[in-house]
């Protein structure tokens, strides 16, 4: 049995970048409703009960109390593209030929393996479980900004997944365990109300195991 499409409700301005991003996510054979008047938004909310509502987070906090029980996972979005990107490919994945780098990290999402390119002794290749590297590659795709818990549960867990605030930290622990071996467990930063970043600007770290603090 196909699975039926998703609907999408996006409440964001008309900007030429965001309409071409959402108009692919209907050539996928998505159902994307669009607008940038939160009143219309409420307004088809009455009527339409879509699988997601992407906005920003105080419009959100508006549509709440109108949305249906139970209906719609909202996507808190704060107007950058490169964040539209990472909030909606867990639910519209796109084909990843092959690996991703960032600056000497290269994560091989299909392989499940991340290696480092530059320090002594050569290249390091580790090993990593799906879910520390869908959360490595959410933190590196915005590396040197903090991303809260509530982004990372909703950009690097499956949209079928239920898992609890905490589960972010758990995951956190494990993905610097397996850093570690690369000398960058250090990039992974917690900060204090805000989240966690990934900092990868900094030098590379010439020894195995070393890590910046």
């Amino acid at each position: 049995m196909s699975r039926a499409p998703l609907t999408l409700l996006a409440v964001c301005p008309e900007a030429p970048a965001w309409c071409d991003r959402l108009e692919r996510l209907r050539a996928d054979g998505a159902l994307v409703a669009h607008t940038a008047d939160p009143d219309r938004a409420r307004q088809w909310l009455s009527t339409l009960v879509p699988d997601l509502l992407l906005a920003p987070p105080e419009t959100a906090a508006l549509l709440r109390p109108v949305m249906p029980a139970g209906g719609s996972r909202t996507l808190p979005w704060d107007g950058r593209l490169d964040s539209l990107d990472a909030l909606l490919q867990p639910w519209f994945p796109a084909p990843r030929p092959g690996p991703q780098r960032f600056g000497p990290l290269e994560v091989d999402e299909l392989g499940g393996r991340v290696r480092i390119s530059q320090g002594l002794g050569g290249a390091r290749e580790q090993a990593m479980p799906a879910t520390e590297l869908r959360l490595l590659l959410c933190l590196a795709r915005q590396q040197g900004r903090a991303l809260s818990r509530e982004e990372l549960l909703s950009q690097a867990w499956p949209p079928d997944a239920r898992p609890q605030p905490r589960s972010v930290d758990q995951v956190v622990r494990r993905l610097r365990q397996l850093l570690q071996p690369l000398g960058l467990a250090g990039r992974l930063r917690s900060l204090r109300g805000l989240g966690y970043r990934l900092d990868l600007d900094a030098p590379v770290l010439a020894k195995a195991g070393s890590d910046l603090v």
